[in-house]
């Protein structure tokens, strides 16, 4: 397709952020090193345990958040992927590995772990392997997402491995944590608050604590492995220095050391990981690996099965079913008695209004108060240190946009896993929004006031994508006119309407290809190709939405039904665009992620 480009506009300044809520102001360090208000609902103190506190609730929470794994305002345990790279040594069908290259890449979303090694044994013979572990089913591929694309790669299906490698999951620097407090409910919370537990008791549901001198231990199940208990031992700084993980005859024992933040300098982000960790099962060491790099914050990683494995493998143990209200499952849009659809002379329904998009998946803003490791002048940036929720705030969006979060995201082909995470690495100079560009479908997010006639409907958008974007609009013929016969691309793509019953459907192509869906570096081909479907039933409209793009993508992206509602009073539309202003693109020295 060819490219045009169209009025350049954007967000205001590139590099700020819209904030959903202010925090209040830092007050001076409380115990532990830890601020004293900020962080709460509603301007409420945020959660302090007293110093010396030993209950279930003050060690789950200084457990997160000295690990740096409570994120936003809200301060929620927001890690749900990560990226890990390390050498050392392994056992690998019991003989020594020296392994060169040691890479994790973990969805705790999707209780998933990719791990690929690479080595050589003391004979010089070679020894490689990718594990892959998602929910009940374990395989391994001979290159990464072997057999999702027809003709590359063969996966091997390895059933009678996924119980250890659940237990490797959920027994790690991060996934012990998530595992205990999963222990304190059921289902589970996908983001996890500790301060939300009762205080003064040490036992919430099947997880417990004690303490062993000075250092608290903990007792727990791991998620979905029968009869697999783990006790997690923390250190002085209540990061877990061993987990013990025993089932039935097994015993699995995890050391861990040096902690730190061992990200890129280009984004540190004062979330810590071990810098090593030694793995024995029943006495015998399977596994010793160091630390090299780690990125922390929400990178692209997915576990898709493959056909063949699903097949092969019949699911006896349930992972953990993680809960998250606001990403439930929309129900289908009803009409009450009250309320009557209105409809337009020619019988269809009126979708004209001012509506309100469902909520975002975690609320709250990046203003999150100074952590127990930001000393001052030191932190994340060293130049500013920590005085302000404001100076978390840069880092700690890498964390809460919607896109990055999930759950919901494209399944690209293998082929482009590690561009997309390149990409996101560099968002602040790759994501389009840098270049005042539009936000494009679908990221513009669902329309706020909708103008409909008998052969047209008007789609407005107002700002979206968590402060991104600002006011664009789509004009849909709905008379059965054809798709203008055109190569010429749009940020909006063209779209062309038709009703099916009391359903409008929008079938849209020719799009640009310098859009992303969103943030991430999740970037699609010319070829891109929507279909959104909207049916109204009284003061509802539910938004369904499917992406197929097969040059990028192994399947369509059929995105979470959304649900729509009317909302009173005068248009919420801003009236014109922003100014935007493209600055400082030759000097971009970090990869902090907008």
């Amino acid at each position: 397709m060819t490219y045009r480009r169209g009025i350049i506009f954007a967000i205001g300044l590139v590099l700020t952020i819209v904030a959903l809520t202010t925090a209040s102001a830092q007050a001076p360090a409380g115990p532990q090193g830890q601020a004293k208000g900020g962080g709460g609902r509603g301007g409420a103190p945020a959660y302090t345990p007293a110093a010396g506190a030993k209950d279930l609730k003050a060690v789950l929470f200084n457990w997160a958040w000295y690990m740096g794994m409570l994120r936003s305002s809200e301060e929620y345990d927001l890690i749900m992927s990560l990226e890990y790279q390390g050498k050392g040594t392994m056992q690998v069908d019991g003989q020594p590995c020296n392994v060169t290259k040691y890479r994790t890449s973990i969805s705790y979303q999707t209780s998933g772990e990719r791990i690929q090694y690479t080595g050589t044994r003391p004979n010089g013979q070679a020894c490689s392997n990718v594990e892959v572990l998602s929910g009940t089913y374990a395989w391994n591929e001979d290159i990464p997402g072997a057999e999702l694309v027809a003709g590359k790669g063969k996966a091997t299906p390895m059933p009678a491995t996924v119980e250890e490698r659940m237990i490797r999951l959920w027994a790690s620097p991060q996934g012990a944590f998530k595992a205990a407090f999963a222990g304190t409910s059921d289902p589970p919370p996908m983001t996890p608050r500790p301060q939300r537990l009762p205080a003064d008791v040490m036992t919430v549901g099947k997880t417990s604590v004690a303490w062993e001198g000075n250092k608290p231990v903990l007792t727990f199940p791991i998620p979905g492995v029968p009869n697999a208990i783990a006790t997690a031992t923390l250190n002085d700084k209540f990061m877990a220095e061993r987990v013990v993980v025993k089932q039935g005859a097994k015993t699995y024992d995890f050391t861990y050391s040096n902690y730190k933040d061992w990200n890129n300098p280009l984004n540190p982000a004062e979330a810590f990981y071990a810098g090593r960790m030694i793995e024995k099962q029943n006495g015998a060491v399977v596994r010793d690996i160091t630390t090299t790099l780690t990125e922390t914050a929400q990178m692209y990683v997915v576990m898709p099965v493959p056909a063949s494995v699903k097949a092969a493998i019949k699911p006896t143990i349930q992972p953990p079913n993680w809960t998250l209200a606001s990403n439930a499952p929309a129900a289908p849009a009803t009409q009450t008695a009250a309320v009557v659809t209105p409809r337009l002379a020619d019988g269809h329904p009126d979708m004209t209004g001012n509506w309100g998009g469902p909520p975002l998946a975690i609320t709250g803003s990046g203003t999150r108060r100074c952590g127990p490791t930001q000393v001052p002048g030191g932190g994340i940036n060293p130049e500013v240190g920590c005085k302000t929720g404001q100076d978390n705030f840069w880092v700690d969006y890498e964390w809460i946009s919607p896109s990055r979060f999930g759950p919901s995201r494209p399944n690209y082909k293998p082929e482009f896993w590690d561009k997309i995470q390149d990409l996101d690495a560099w968002t602040n100079k790759e994501d389009p929004v840098m270049t005042c560009q539009p936000l494009g479908v679908p990221r513009e997010g669902t329309p706020a006031r909708i103008i409909q006639t008998a052969t047209d409907i008007i789609f407005f958008y107002t700002t979206s994508d968590y402060g991104g974007g600002n006011m664009e609009f789509r004009d849909i013929p709905t008379d059965g006119r054809a798709r203008p016969n055109t190569v010429e691309a749009y940020y909006m793509g063209l779209s062309i309407g038709k009703w099916e019953g009391d359903t409008l459907v929008i079938d849209s192509t020719n799009f640009v290809d310098t859009t992303w869906f969103g943030r991430g570096g999740l970037f699609h081909s010319a070829d891109l190709h929507i279909i959104e479907k909207l049916t109204r039933k009284g003061d509802e409209i539910l938004y369904q939405m499917t992406i197929e793009d097969p040059d990028v993508l192994i399947e369509p992206w059929v995105m979470p039904d959304k649900i729509l509602r009317l909302r009173a009073g005068a248009p919420q539309v801003i009236h014109e665009r922003a100014f935007c202003e493209v600055y400082e693109q030759g000097n971009i020295s970090t990869q902090l992620r907008h």
